[in-house]
């Protein structure tokens, strides 16, 4: 999900969560190792990774959405928890198009088992998850320290290396048992730029890749699938389905045959990939899908994500008929909800 222009007080989450993290010792020279900062219980509904944190006392569920900017609450959950809203500028774009948000302060907010005093949400757009989320965690949660997505054991945690890691693989569980691992380089993250982008290859075409967590399925961009020699009408594609998003448009996908996809030392053959509609900046979106099937730490210490394969499909591409006109427009069209 993308945001703009600029939010105000993007930090105050982030600094005030910082305070979790161990002081960083004097001696640079010190052995590399990884202190926990905190981790987060989670719950798979469908591709959706659920996450608890309370709202002024009150607990709720929260989508963990590494593809979001900003934090952000569905208008139904704030009303519900009596929220004053208040005019935001700017807008989201994402799947489906654009939505107007407003903005609210929560008093109290809690994950981490931390208290954090007035924080910031956005509010708006659809109902993307039909009442069984309050909202999303963005990247003002996550970028406080490295990210392990540990989405097939049910868990992200938060670590903060210490000590001398510049040469040092930070993929601990994948050392400690001499698993074979992969690892790729990120773009250096910013608060206006918090977003994990890297590289990877589609039929040897060298494409930009985004891993978000809230979208159920990955996809490659028609423009980028089209650089690789793949359009909706080559051969052997077919329908993928119907995608909702934050967006009121309905963006149709399709299911490709593509002879590779490359990523780090990973290497699939003879594979299919969505493809779909571009709806921000990267030629390939990584989605939930790809972070079930692996282990993944986006080490943004280091700037690189290091992950190894759980095994299973790789790739979600489920797909089924779309529904009937006058249809309810709550879930997923197509089996495919590419939420951003």
């Amino acid at each position: 999900m993308y945001i703009r222009p600029t939010m105000h007080r993007t930090a105050s989450l982030v600094l005030t969560l910082a305070l979790l993290a161990p002081a960083a010792r004097a001696a640079a020279a010190e052995p590399c190792k990884a202190s926990l900062i905190g981790e987060l219980p989670v719950t798979m509904e469908g591709m959706k990774p659920l996450v608890h944190a309370a709202v002024n006392g009150t607990d709720e569920l929260f989508v963990a959405d590494s593809g979001a900017f900003y934090s952000m609450l569905m208008p139904a959950a704030a009303e519900q928890l009596h929220l004053r809203l208040q005019p935001a500028p700017g807008y989201l774009t994402g799947v489906g198009g654009t939505a107007r948000v407003s903005l609210t302060t929560v008093k109290t907010f809690t994950i981490f088992k931390v208290d954090v005093h007035d924080v910031d949400f956005l509010v708006g757009g659809r109902d993307l998850f039909r009442g069984a989320a309050a909202g999303l965690l963005g990247q003002n949660v996550f970028r406080i320290g490295d990210v392990e997505y540990d989405l097939a054991n049910r868990v992200i945690r938060i670590l903060k290396p210490q000590g001398d890691c510049s040469k040092t693989s930070l993929a601990y569980w994948a050392n400690d048992q001499g698993l074979a691992y992969s690892q790729i380089d990120i773009d250096f993250a910013t608060r206006m730029q918090p977003h994990t982008m890297g590289s990877a290859y589609v039929n040897g075409v060298r494409i930009r890749v985004e891993f978000d967590t809230g979208a159920d399925s990955s996809h490659v961009a028609l423009d980028a699938a089209a650089r690789a020699g793949i359009t909706p009408n080559s051969p052997g594609v077919k329908p993928g389905g119907n995608s909702r998003g934050i967006g009121a448009a309905v963006v149709p996908t399709w299911i490709a045959p593509f002879a590779s996809f490359k990523i780090g030392d990973e290497e699939i053959r003879n594979t299919h990939l969505r493809i779909a509609e571009r709806t921000g900046h990267y030629d390939m979106l990584i989605g939930a899908d790809f972070f079930l099937s692996h282990r993944i730490l986006v080490a943004s210490t280091q700037r690189k994500l290091y992950f190894t394969y759980n095994g299973g499909p790789v790739f979600n591409l489920t797909t089924t008929p779309a529904p009937p006109p006058g249809a309810s427009e709550a879930g997923p069209e197509g089996g495919a909800k590419n939420d951003e």
